[in-house]
Order: C-alpha cells, then sequence, then structure tokens
C-alpha cells in the first residue's frame, strides 16, 4: 500500500485539505478523510467489493451501536448484544481466512473488531461522551492504519482530528527518517532473511535442527521487520496529515524476560488486553478468588493469552501459542 503513487496522492489530498480547513470543521475533515480512506482501500489496498459493502455495514452499525450504549448505560449485558454482529462477522471471516476460502477478503477486520470493542466499552463505561458519527466513522476507516494497525483508540485518535498538529521543519526530517526506516525493514531487511526463513524452508520437506535453528531466527527477523516497519509507515504518513498514531515497538527482542517482551512488542494490542481483557477479569473474579490473589493472577493471564492466540488465528497452532506465552 505505502509503495503505490495512488497512496501518496490521496494522502496528499488529505494533508491539504485539513490543512486548509479551520479547526472548528471537526466534521468536515472526518468526511475528507472518511471519503479518502474509501478511495485508498478500493483502489490502492483492491479489497473486494462484497467486504467494502460488508465493512461499511459494520461501520454504520457501530457508530450507532455507540448511541445505543451511551443512551442505555448499565444495562447488563448491552455490550455483548451491540458488539455481537461485528464479532460474529469477525469469527466467521477468521474461519474462513483459515480455511483458505479465496472469496472472503478479510484484510484489517481484526483491527477493526478491537477498535469497536473498545469504543463500545469506553461510552459504555463513560470514558467516552457522545461520540461524534462522523468522527467514529473515520476513525474505523483511517486508512494509513486500516491494514497493520497500530491500534490508537478512539479518545486519542478523536484528540489528535480536533486538533491536528503538522510537523514543522525539524520534525520533518524525523518523519522522512521514519519512511526510509520503515522501506528499508519491509523492503530490504525482510527480504534478505526471507528465503531462509521457516516461513519458506516448511515447504521444502523434513528439516534438521539445526535448519530449524536458524529457519526459527531468520524468521524471527522477518516478522519483526514486516510489522515494525509498517508501523513505522503508518505512524510517519499519519504524521503528515497532522494525526498521533501511538507508537507499536521499543526493541523487543532485546527484553529480558517474556513479560517485558510484551510491554515491547505490539504495545497497541498488549494495552488492549491489560485494559480490556485482563483488568476488567480480575475485577469479575476479585469476589471468588480475591482471597487467592495468584490463582486469580493465573486465570487471568490464561485468558487473555489463550484470547490473544485466537485473536491471531483460530486455529489449534495459535490456540498454544497463546498458552505458551501465559505459561
Amino acid at each position: 500500500m505505502f509503495d503505490s503513487l495512488m497512496f501518496w496522492v490521496f494522502l496528499a489530498a488529505t494533508a491539504a485539505v485539513f490543512g486548509l480547513m479551520p479547526p472548528a470543521w471537526v466534521r468536515a475533515r472526518s468526511a475528507a478523510l472518511i471519503s479518502t480512506s474509501i478511495l485508498v482501500l478500493a483502489l490502492v489496498v483492491g479489497i473486494d467489493p462484497w467486504f467494502g459493502v460488508m465493512l461499511l455495514i459494520a461501520v454504520a452499525w457501530v457508530t450507532f451501536a455507540a448511541r445505543l450504549a451511551e443512551a442505555f448505560r448499565g444495562r447488563r449485558g448491552l455490550l455483548l448484544y451491540l458488539l455481537g454482529p461485528v464479532a460474529i462477522v469477525w469469527i466467521a471471516g477468521k474461519e474462513a481466512s483459515a480455511y483458505h476460502f479465496a472469496w472472503f477478503q478479510f484484510i484489517g477486520f481484526s483491527f477493526f473488531f478491537i477498535k469497536a470493542w473498545t469504543l463500545l466499552k469506553d461510552v459504555q463505561d463513560r470514558r467516552i461522551e457522545r461520540p461524534d458519527s462522523f468522527v467514529v466513522a473515520s476513525y474505523f476507516l483511517h486508512f494509513p492504519t486500516f491494514v497493520s494497525g497500530p491500534m490508537h483508540l478512539f479518545g486519542e485518535f478523536n484528540r489528535s482530528l480536533r486538533a491536528p498538529q503538522f510537523p514543522h521543519f525539524e520534525e520533518l526530517i524525523d518523519v522522512v527518517f521514519r519512511l526510509l526506516l520503515g522501506f528499508a525493514k519491509v523492503k530490504v531487511l525482510a527480504p534478505l532473511f526471507a528465503p531462509i526463513s521457516l516461513e519458506t524452508l516448511v515447504a521444502s520437506g523434513p528439516l534438521s535442527v539445526t535448519t530449524l535453528a536458524v529457519g526459527s531466527l531468520a524468521y524471527s527477523v522477518v516478522i519483526l521487520a514486516n510489522f515494525s516497519g509498517y508501523t513505522d509507515l503508518a505512524v510517519a504518513t499519519s504524521r503528515l496529515i497532522g494525526m498521533h498514531v501511538t507508537e507499536n515497538f521499543n526493541y523487543p527482542y532485546a527484553a529480558p524476560n517474556i513479560r517485558e517482551f510484551w510491554q515491547r512488542w505490539h504495545m497497541s494490542f498488549t494495552r488492549v488486553l491489560t485494559s480490556y481483557v485482563f483488568i476488567p477479569l480480575s475485577r469479575r473474579l476479585q469476589e471468588s478468588l480475591g482471597d487467592r490473589p495468584k490463582a486469580m493472577m493465573i486465570a487471568c493471564t490464561l485468558v487473555t493469552f489463550l484470547f490473544c492466540g485466537f485473536w491471531h488465528g483460530p486455529t489449534l497452532n495459535f490456540l498454544l501459542w497463546g498458552l505458551y506465552h501465559a505459561l
């Protein structure tokens, strides 16, 4: 997406519109971002038209659901009903992707589900008051982060859209460096290690222990280079239109233990897991396991990382991967 000339044309158009509009024109900026995001997803990313229709319906539903969550705060189980349709589409899409159904293009929808969940929960818990429908729609369609994140929360996005801050000259140098760094990771480093990574070698048949070890290490480089590289590009291009996006990586492989690794790897998702899974679950278990804090910690950790595994994929290998990290 980021290496397409059309992407940069739409990004420049968005930056120009944002720069010309007075700060008070929040809805106009939202409408402009919605328009360019739809064009980028259709013409640059090339999403399937059926998925595009489903995506717009999902955006409309969550926008409406946010109003309902605000109007009926305190209703037990309301959040489950409001999030249910999006969750069903998310689970169905993950199952379809797992079995390689070519007709179902699911790109970016896992991030969409997290956004829907955190937004509705924040509205239900009064952390977000009266979210504007135009801002909500632009939040879900924000094209620099749609495919690979990071997972910016609605409150952060809302503040940034209402007061966009374009980079000054000194900051522009940092943005250009971040762009070059992102392209170097994605276009140079990842392809350099890809031929000897486990993902490539597994197709060649049985592997020796040495080849397995080398392939695993190479794959670790590839996945970090690709993921952090796309994060660099998403953060930098968002800054060019005056939008702030949260950071996602902080030298994760330098972490001395697995706990700190998750504080450095995909940090925006770790924040979601902590704030929207682990902490609410620990509060629920406080009544029954309050006098057994270690048991409560173990239960919450297992559930959190099993969800983390399922979010990555609804297959046994991902569930075992989540269980491994929890243990």
